[in-house]
């Protein structure tokens, strides 16, 4: 994943999961994971659902061409 932090332009950084509550639409709680995206030099954060980046990353790895097997 290319990075870099639009604070101070570092390219360090590192990744943590984090679940917090949330309310659904009939006003239930439930819990939601998502992912910190904290770079290491200034402390910038970013944060990603991880039902999006899980969905796009399975959606990737299905169109990506399947490996031809060895004669």
């Amino acid at each position: 994943m290319d990075f870099r932090c639009p604070k101070c332009g570092s390219e360090n950084y590192f990744v943590k999961t984090a679940v917090f509550p949330e309310k659904d639409s009939k006003l239930k709680f439930d819990f939601g994971t998502y992912y910190l995206k904290i770079c290491s030099d200034c402390g910038y954060t970013e944060i990603y659902s991880a039902k999006v980046v899980d969905k796009d990353i399975k959606k990737i790895k299905k169109d990506a061409p399947k490996p031809k097997p060895a004669p």
